[in-house]
């Protein structure tokens, strides 16, 4: 057990050297930053607690440049740490890190377990006066992720308590900056919150002004501009647009100057929105084009922004009677609904498109939007059989193919509540779903506890994907952990859902098999057999690939060695997954170097 003044001096230390870096640089030169504290705070990681804490700033800096699944590991191994910690000096980094955790799972779309994070770092707070003053943070989190999961009146009285908290801790001491900020930002996702639901009042433009005064007196320059942004949304939902389009133009090159690109994005968005209520629909749609095109360049084209670009896209052809173009967009914005879970999105999208056309709107709720992309060779093969045609559709492809299953389900199922344990489930494989999409990959079939998931390399295999697939099964681990950690904080369940995955890669063929009767699109080779094999021959939480993918992968992970015996095929090498090399320990030999105190078992 460390002592409180080593953990004080060591604090100390941390947070000097923490100070000593800039977050307003480039990416490259943040990157530079965290390489730099890594380096200052390297003494102090022996202290499993002083180690927790250098992870929460460390994920500070890749939060700041978007890396968050690397953000998410560190935060879960300092929760790790920190847990079952009573000692008071730590109880303040423990809430640090369980809102880290909400604003990070909030970013990835993934709002369920963003939720439970941050219902626990509010309980810890309002237990305990000395943290109080992070109930703010807390409630303008829940205000958005309560929206995002359609629980309008949760995120409206959120967004009430965090204004109300921010405000009487601003007037009980104006001079100090933190508080006024803090109480500025809560005014803006006030109006915002009460904008996105619907409830739009005339007195919510005060606020945003006194908002817009605050951030000019204290020279929060970032605050301002997002402040204005929000008053610009209020005036055209409130069709007061004299000076909206001049203030959206002017702030969309301020934000792309500044490198905050979805808000620049938001801006144009209320540039095509003005041009919209102006009539001025050539001007709207160019823009519009615009806009797309930018995010393209920039790879923005499933930012959250993008739903409601295309969904303004499709009310402004409909408009014009380009009804065809109209229903395109709703599509894209359903599509973009569906991958980031927002029931809103489709449902806004779906009663558009049904003053179009009925059956095409169905379609949106019906159809497998997510996956009805050209790149996917099962939406380039016929689908039906032909009886004028003699030879089958099938096409030959290179791909890595992924088995996932859980373990002991029968078993998991009969020793406890059948309700709890289907619905953690269901949350668990919605979540592996979003996962291998966010990866490039897509779910072939469920196999009742499982999935067959594809990852396409087109004519030959290539690195890339391949590592696509690894870090997919690496943060399907880290959600399955994130559905336990739900069990058991929140249903007081003492036993954890396993899974064991198998990848492989190699040629495969897309073939349709059946008759006139009954017929299925399904996926065959070696290489598919092999996967399903090393799944079964994997344990609980591990990641079994086999030799080729650990080919392609090379130096970027690390990984032990696994001959498994397979039936029908005999002894053959596998690899158990550990998780991703840090830069500084690949060679250029190809090999990674292994920390000596890497421990062999996948995290968890």
């Amino acid at each position: 057990m460390t002592d409180t003044i080593q953990l004080e001096r060591g604090i100390k230390s941390i947070e000097e050297s923490f100070r000593s870096f800039s977050f307003m640089d480039s990416r490259d030169k943040i990157l530079e930053s965290l390489s730099g504290f890594e380096h200052l705070t390297d003494h102090l990681q022996q202290i499993p607690e002083l180690d927790a804490i250098i992870k929460w700033h460390k994920n500070l800096f890749l939060q700041k440049v978007f890396y968050f699944p690397r953000a998410e590991q560190l935060l879960d191994e300092a929760l790790c740490i920190l847990e079952n910690n009573e000692e008071s000096l730590l109880q303040s980094w423990k809430l640090r890190v369980l809102i880290s955790l909400g604003y990070v799972h909030r970013a990835r779309c993934n709002y369920i377990d963003a939720d439970t994070f941050l219902n626990d770092a509010l309980k810890m707070a309002q237990s305990d006066p000395s943290l109080f003053r992070f109930l703010g943070e807390i409630y303008s989190l829940l205000s958005s992720t309560n929206f995002f999961l359609h629980y309008n009146s949760r995120a409206k009285r959120y967004a009430t308590l965090e204004k109300e908290i921010a405000g009487k801790r601003y007037h009980d001491d104006p001079s100090d900056q933190p508080r006024v900020a803090s109480y500025a930002f809560s005014l803006v996702n006030f109006s915002r919150i009460h904008r996105l639901i619907g409830l739009i009042q005339p007195e919510y433009a005060s606020d945003l002004e006194e908002a817009i005064g605050i951030f000019r007196q204290i020279n929060h320059e970032k605050g301002l501009n997002l402040a204005i942004l929000e008053l610009a949304e209020h005036h055209c939902a409130t069709n007061l647009i004299d000076n909206t389009l001049d203030i959206a133009l002017s702030l969309e090159q301020t934000f792309i100057k500044e490198g905050m690109y979805p808000e620049a994005i938001q801006a144009g968005l209320v540039a095509v929105k003005v041009f919209h209520k102006t009539y001025n629909f050539e001007q709207a749609r160019k823009k519009g084009a615009e806009i797309i095109g930018f995010a393209g360049t920039h790879r923005l084209e499933s930012e959250l922004v993008m739903a409601d670009v295309n969904h303004e896209l499709g009310v402004i052809h409909y408009a014009v009677n380009e009804e065809r173009k109209a229903i395109g967009f709703f599509r894209e914005s359903a599509r973009l609904g569906m991958v980031m879970g927002i029931k809103s999105i489709i449902v806004r999208a779906f009663n558009d498109s049904r003053v179009i056309d009925k059956h095409q709107a169905a379609e949106l709720l019906t159809s497998d939007l997510v996956y009805e992309e050209a790149r996917f060779v099962r939406n380039r093969v016929e689908r039906t059989i032909n009886p004028f045609k003699e030879s089958r559709s099938k096409v030959k492809i290179s791909a890595s193919t992924m088995f996932l299953d859980i373990v002991d389900f029968s078993a998991i199922m009969m020793r406890s509540d059948e309700d709890l344990t289907v619905k953690m489930v269901d949350e668990l494989i919605d979540r592996i779903c979003l996962i291998i999409y966010f990866h490039n990959g897509y779910i072939d079939k469920f196999l009742g506890d499982g999935v067959m998931a594809i990852f396409e390399h087109g004519d030959s295999p290539k690195p890339d994907m391949a590592l696509n697939i690894v870090k997919c099964g690496l943060d399907i681990l880290r959600a399955l952990k994130h559905k336990n950690y739900k069990l058991k904080k929140v249903f007081g369940v003492d036993h954890n859902i396993d899974v064991r995955i198998g990848i492989s890669t190699g040629d495969i063929y897309a073939i349709l098999l059946g008759n006139y009767i009954k017929t299925e699109f399904t996926y065959l080779g070696n290489s598919v057999n092999l996967a399903s094999k090393l799944e079964k021959q994997a344990a609980s939480r591990m990641i079994l690939v086999d030799d080729k993918t650990f080919e392609l992968v090379g130096n970027r992970v690390i990984s032990v060695p696994q001959p498994v015996q397979i039936p029908g095929i005999g002894k053959t090498m596998a690899h158990k997954i550990i998780r991703l090399t840090r830069k500084t320990e690949r060679t250029f030999s190809g090999t990674p170097r292994i920390p000596e105190n890497q421990n062999s078992r996948p995290e968890s």
